[in-house]
């Protein structure tokens, strides 16, 4: 904990993986197998990269795992050097100071939802629809990214939901198409 009560601790890298294109997926555990602080859908923590880079990044594991933590992070060669600290730098095995979570986007409850993710911003967005899924509730994901190869999680989506899951990839389909899904009274608009 930090003299602000919020939880601060360094963690363990236990694994990186390539989940898209320029997106590593990090898999974040307490060195010395303790649990971590209990998060909802939507929560993100911060990654203290060094003196003055701190970047937040959504958890996108399954909040029921208390042994781990999960993020992913997209390369973006014009931003600031976070991103590429986290690509070039952060390996199975090394570690890495967080704070949080926090949540500011949290999950309301309801009987529908239609998700919509562009590119990175599916993260928050796969323990919300695995909470929707384990509530029963009548809900959609539409995906759209510049190609099938830049979506982070994309296979792994289709796979756990079917045709709940409408991934768009840009240079196949074009532009998602959110005009039907927006004006229906329903969320069952119809898959091309």
């Amino acid at each position: 904990m930090n003299p602000g009560g919020e939880y601060e601790d360094t963690l363990l890298v236990a694994r990186r993986e390539e989940v898209a294109s320029d997106v590593v997926a990090l898999t974040l555990r307490h060195p010395a197998g303790r649990d971590l602080p209990a998060w909802e859908p939507g929560a993100h923590l911060d990654l203290v990269l060094d003196a003055g880079r701190i970047r937040q990044y959504s958890l996108c594991g399954d909040p029921a795992d208390r042994a781990s933590w999960r993020i992913a992070v997209l390369r973006a060669p014009a931003g600031r050097g976070g991103s590429a600290r986290v690509h070039d730098t952060l390996t199975e095995g090394g570690t890495v100071r967080v704070r949080g979570p926090r949540n500011h986007f949290a999950l309301r409850p309801a009987a529908r939802y239609l998700f919509i993710a562009g590119g990175i911003g599916i993260t928050p967005l796969l323990p919300m629809t695995a909470a929707a899924e384990a509530a029963g509730a009548d809900w959609r994901l539409l995906y759209g990214g510049r190609t099938r190869a830049s979506m982070a999680f994309a296979d792994e989506l289709a796979a756990a939901y079917g045709d709940k899951v409408r991934l768009v990839p840009q240079d196949e389909e074009g532009l998602l198409d959110l005009a039907p899904y927006l004006t229906a009274p329903h969320l069952t608009a119809p898959h091309p």
